[in-house]
């Protein structure tokens, strides 16, 4: 009875421990490579950053109005960055910010959607800092697609000193 006891805890225990591990995507390379038409690094201000669950009413969204260029990579670097991007795991968790902030990678794609790729650090109104970072897909007008995933806080800085050293 002990060893039926013992089995069905360490069982429940790894149920719980499985049960609590995200998921992971992965964006397609062949896709990535095939559709992906521009790649331009912009500082996005978003002065009211709110943690928003993808199944809820409220969706994220792309401003243009809020998104100052920074540089357009040329498309012969495309391959090294486009890697790195299909090569990265990005964690479900459900939740995105309510639009991109900070350095933000936007991959233009052939169908018109855009892939956005952000890390930032942000403070709340209760003095409460957060590291956040987020994979989406929007339209051409900056309609919510889908939530790919999570990326690192330091994404945006990571990618501006690898791809777009020679930007002033």
């Amino acid at each position: 009875m002990k060893k039926v006891l013992s089995f069905i805890c360490v069982l429940c225990c790894l149920l719980l421990l499985v049960g609590c591990d995200p998921g992971t995507n992965h964006i397609d390379r062949d896709e990535l490579f095939a559709n992906t038409v521009k790649i331009e690094l912009y500082d996005y201000k978003n002065e009211d950053p709110e943690l928003l669950r993808i199944n809820g009413k409220e969706k994220p969204r792309f401003d243009f109005n809020k998104a100052t260029l920074i540089a357009t990579l040329d498309e012969s670097d495309f391959e090294n960055i486009l890697n790195d991007i299909a090569e990265d795991e990005y964690l479900v968790f459900g939740t995105a910010l309510n639009e991109p902030m900070g350095k933000t990678l936007v991959l233009h794609q052939s169908n018109g959607n855009m892939i956005v790729l952000f890390g930032c650090t942000y403070t709340d109104d209760n003095n409460k800092t957060f590291y956040y970072g987020d994979c989406n897909v929007f339209d051409s007008e900056g309609v919510f697609v889908e939530n790919v995933g999570d990326v690192g806080h330091l994404f945006g800085d990571m990618i501006e000193s690898k791809y777009f050293q020679a930007t002033p």
